[in-house]
């Protein structure tokens, strides 16, 4: 009998596909005659078809109501047999297929009967399903096979969202494998992996156990605190270690890792004046492990302008040869009547060209505050350039070509491209707005690589 249905419903789809060109008439006929050859599924189909494009057709109507209500039928007596048996999970399942059905008809303006005996059948059906699973939730649970229970309680809930208390029994089968596997990995200090564990729990139910205060004492324990020193300058060109440095505090902050923090520069700074700590040069280890001490940090960052240079350009020009489109009024001698013909004369355009440029050298390390060891140095060159190239015409560009040898260049590319040039970008970027734009670029690829290193230490 299902594997009837199933077939029925394969047909169905078959049939809503080739369905779009044909009018409701030309289906409510075709399910016609497939009744009369004691094709009822097909017939239903088609009937159905044909009052999704005209709930008024009275054919269809008539033939949906009779085939319609033998499917629905065959599918409760599919029920009846199945709660007979004992099954009750597929009485149940059955039960929900002669619903659907019925209600998918209902879609269509046709009401098909369905008994009330077969509600509370399925309702009897139901329940001791619902016992069913519930019992065995409830067993799994106490196994601690945490997965498994938490489908059983996942099927209650579908069919009775608030039978006695699966919506919490659910909860701790999903909640509780997280919460042991997160309690675990802090007691090995996995601080990184036992946070996202909890994260994970937090979201489902915040209020589930101390997974709330345990999340917040994995971001205190795994914590990696990184100082930022000021920055030191070899380069001789005035205040680069500054600006650098500020880039570098604002790409740091920008890292959207909860177990990263960086110490306020000044702060840091203060700390280190008031012990009269000479940090520059070479920092050795007792120096580091002090610096450590006094501001709770794990790792200095720290770093050296090596080398810049800008490159000013000066805007060059050059006259270019060309022709200019004009129409010149002509007259045909044959007929004696006037025409316009396009001729190209000798024309001139002015190209222009400009560059700047920035190139930067810089290095910067950091160390281990408990170690004084180098976790990480690298010496990062950047060039920036910026360029424009633009053409200028006193007249209308649109008419104008490139030349070619003694006549115009009236291939399609060549004109586009001289177009082109003519609509080129003239305004250069300043040296200042490129030196921005490197400082940013190497503090924020600095910073990137600082971000992996501390997902590599903070597990």
């Amino acid at each position: 009998m299902i594997s009837s249905l199933r077939s029925m419903f394969s047909v169905l789809l078959a049939v809503l596909v080739l369905a779009s060109c044909q009018s409701s008439k030309h289906f409510a006929k075709l399910g016609a005659k497939q009744e009369a050859a004691g094709l009822m599924h097909e017939a239903a189909s088609s009937y159905y078809i044909s009052l999704q494009k005209k709930r008024t057709n009275l054919d269809a109507q008539i033939g949906m109501k009779k085939s319609g209500q033998l499917l629905l039928n065959e599918m409760l007596n599919e029920f009846a047999k199945q709660k007979n048996f004992g099954t009750n999970r597929s009485a149940v399942d059955a039960y929900h297929k002669a619903k659907n059905y019925r209600d998918q008809v209902q879609g269509v303006g046709i009401t098909l009967q369905l008994a009330d005996f077969y509600e509370s059948d399925y309702i009897a059906a139901k329940n001791a399903l619902l016992i069913e699973l519930y019992e065995a939730g409830t067993n799994l649970l106490e196994e601690q096979k945490y997965q498994d229970a938490e489908a059983k309680f996942a099927e209650i809930r579908a069919l009775d969202p608030n039978y006695k208390d699966s919506q919490e029994l659910g909860d701790i089968a999903y909640l509780e494998p997280l919460y042991s596997k997160a309690k675990g990995d802090m007691d090995i200090e996995h601080y990184r992996a036992a946070h996202a564990n909890f994260l994970k729990v937090l979201q489902r139910k915040p209020t589930y156990k101390d997974a709330a205060s345990l999340s917040k004492q994995c971001i205190d324990r795994g914590m990696y605190t990184i100082a930022l020193l000021s920055f030191e300058n070899a380069s001789g060109v005035q205040g680069l270690d500054a600006k650098v440095s500020a880039y570098t505090l604002e790409a740091m902050t920008d890292i959207k890792d909860p177990f990263l923090r960086v110490v306020n520069r000044e702060n840091m700074q203060a700390i280190i004046d008031e012990q009269k700590l000479q940090l520059s040069g070479v920092i050795d280890q007792n120096t580091a492990v002090q610096v450590g001490e006094l501001v709770g940090a794990q790792a200095l960052l720290t770093g050296t302008v090596l080398s810049y240079s800008e490159k000013k350009g000066t805007l060059r020009s050059k006259q270019r040869d060309g022709y200019t489109e004009y129409q010149e009024k002509v007259l045909n001698k044959e007929d004696g009547k006037y025409y316009y013909q396009t001729r190209y004369k000798p024309s001139t355009y002015t190209e222009y060209y400009n560059s700047n440029s920035c190139t930067i050298s810089f290095q910067y390390k950091l160390i281990s505050l408990k170690t004084g060891e180098i976790i990480k140095t690298e010496i990062v060159e950047k060039v920036l350039n910026d360029e424009v190239l633009y053409g200028k015409y006193e007249g209308d560009s649109a008419k104008l070509y490139p030349a070619g040898q003694s006549a115009p260049n009236l291939n399609a590319k060549d004109k586009q491209a001289l177009m082109g040039l003519m609509n080129g970008r003239q305004d250069l970027r300043s040296s200042a707005e490129l030196s921005n734009e490197l400082f940013n670029t190497i503090s924020t690829q600095m910073s990137g690589q600082i971000a992996q290193i501390v997902v590599g230490l903070v597990q």
